[in-house]
């Protein structure tokens, strides 16, 4: 339990004391919400916790209500909730169930029951976090899939809405590659599509969002990062791209692509994400027209 943050929210300041005795010294940040069931919400919504430990009976609105507000907003449905009751009833159980918490524990609190129910379902989270991971990343080149990928592009657009923060779009085509499964088979071919995601990966921030979106297209979501910034970078990508060697029988091969690229450079507007995909998808059908392995820049997306 290294390293968790726990949120009690419980108008019993013994509770408090008793939760935050019981979970140290792994316990990083305990905060505590002893007034009323508003004060638990507004914490975990501003700064969501790893679990909550949640009274049953706190005064204004119930622990049932709290819970079921905290599952229906999108910053805290993941959070695990224990419920803290001192009614062992079944009904109670089955509708704590119900409105989403993870777990239950009785009143007087039981440290050696306490430390192994959080323990609990923090492990249930780790594996859907990790199942939930897995389910947005490409098989083939373990770059996030086409579903990441729009979830990067609306995240992008959220915070431009919000901040003006810069974002920039790279689409990639690799070219001519049916003839690399024609010629070499799909072995060969699925050893360039893993070797082109390696490299991506390697060029991309910690904070871009690099994917496979096709057979085989890519596509990089440039966080912070428009005009001259996004060509430097997606310069840089294609220059790393064209160093990748693949051995097939007696020769090498190396990929060439196509590149269409859109930032929100000159943009005075809110946007939306299929407008970035449409802008740099024409760009990058102009490289292609133009004779291929080349980059295309977008202009300013129309007011």
């Amino acid at each position: 339990m290294a390293g968790i943050r726990a949120l009690v929210i419980d108008d019993d300041s013994s509770i408090h004391r008793h939760v935050e005795s019981v979970l140290c010294p792994h316990i990083v940040d305990s905060v505590s919400s002893n007034d009323k069931s508003s004060d638990g919400i507004r914490m975990a919504l501003a700064d969501p916790p790893d679990v909550i430990l949640l009274d049953v009976t706190i005064p204004v609105m119930d622990g049932f209500k709290v819970c079921q507000l905290l599952k229906e907003n999108l910053r805290t449905r993941d959070v695990p909730i224990i419920f803290i009751t001192v009614d062992k009833s079944v009904v109670h159980l089955a509708r704590a169930l119900d409105c989403g918490a993870a777990d239950w524990i009785s009143k007087p609190l039981n440290p050696i029951e306490l430390k192994a129910r959080v323990r609990a379902v923090l492990r249930e989270k780790a594996m859907i976090d990790l199942l939930k991971e897995q389910a947005r990343l490409d098989a083939l080149t373990g770059l996030h899939n086409r579903v990441a990928f729009d979830d990067a592009l609306r995240a992008a657009a959220a915070t431009w809405d919000r901040t003006r923060t810069p974002v920039g779009l790279l689409l990639l085509d690799l070219d001519h590659f049916k003839s690399v499964n024609d010629n070499h088979g799909h072995g060969i071919g699925d050893e360039m599509l893993r070797a082109v995601g390696a490299a991506i990966r390697k060029c991309c921030r910690p904070y871009d969002t690099p994917c496979r979106i096709g057979g085989d297209e890519f596509a990089v979501v440039l966080n912070q990062t428009a005009g001259d910034a996004a060509v430097s970078a997606s310069v840089r990508l294609r220059e790393t791209l064209n160093l990748v060697e693949i051995e097939a029988r007696d020769s090498w091969l190396r990929p060439s692509t196509s590149a269409g690229l859109v930032s929100t450079e000159g943009l005075d507007r809110l946007f939306e994400p299929s407008e970035l995909i449409e802008a740099a998808d024409t760009a990058l059908y102009e490289a292609k027209n133009a004779g291929r392995d080349q980059l295309v820049v977008a202009p300013t997306l129309s007011e």
